[in-house]
């Protein structure tokens, strides 16, 4: 399932909502579609452990009925765990969301250590490469403020995992991999990136009290 874009994900949500004749709301205009809403979508390739799907319904449903409904409809490799109904007039979760918390599992490297995972977080300024939208080159961009938080490496099964708590907001978001990109390079690993599985833990984002949290827990 981490292998399907965005766009077929959307796909697949309306078809399983025609299949299971849940009544969902539409947009107004000329070309009216579904109000749905998939929160901060994952880049191709990542998997994700809690991700956030929203849809404005004509009818009412009870949370059980609608898990139920849906779930039936689904491909083997996502499913939808617990549903609740967001009053009226709420902003939608996207806005919500500040932060995600991220799992990188590796290959254990003699390279890549908690010596030199902590010299390249310490750096003054951390460069990822980009492609610029506008002339097409690769430029480097200082993320090191898209960083909250970096926990120490932990060895498992012979490999090394990372948790990291980036910047995924709406209008600023650090995509993992380039970070990871980053480290890899900067540690002088043998593996690439292509060997690195990036695992979504959850998205958080702040409350009333001005603390991170599951934006679940907000919404």
């Amino acid at each position: 399932m981490r292998f399907i874009s965005h766009l077929d994900l959307s796909r697949l949500f309306k078809r399983i909502i025609r299949r299971a004749e849940i009544r969902i709301g539409f947009s107004n205009g000329f070309n009216p579609h579904e109000l749905i809403n998939i929160v901060q979508p994952l880049s191709l390739g990542y998997e994700g452990d809690s991700e956030y799907f929203e849809m404005d319904t004509i009818d009412d449903y009870k949370p059980e009925e609608l898990i139920d409904l849906l779930n039936v409809a689904l491909p083997e490799g996502i499913r939808f765990t617990d549903c609740r109904e967001i009053p009226t007039g709420s902003r939608n979760m996207s806005g919500k969301c500040e932060y995600a918390l991220y799992e990188a599992v590796m290959p254990r490297e003699d390279a890549i250590n908690s010596d030199s995972i902590n010299r390249f977080f310490s750096q003054d300024m951390i460069y990822i490469s980009k492609r610029d939208k506008k002339t097409g080159k690769t430029v480097e961009k200082d993320i090191k403020k898209f960083i909250l938080n970096i926990s120490a490496p932990v060895i498992a099964d012979n490999k090394l995992i990372l948790n990291m708590t980036l910047r995924c907001a709406s209008n600023e978001t650090l995509n993992p991999g380039k970070l990871l990109e980053s480290l890899l390079r900067y540690s002088g690993a043998e593996s690439g990136i292509e060997y690195v599985k990036i695992i979504r833990k959850d998205l958080l984002g702040y409350n009333s009290f001005g603390e991170l949290q599951s934006i679940y827990e907000i919404a």
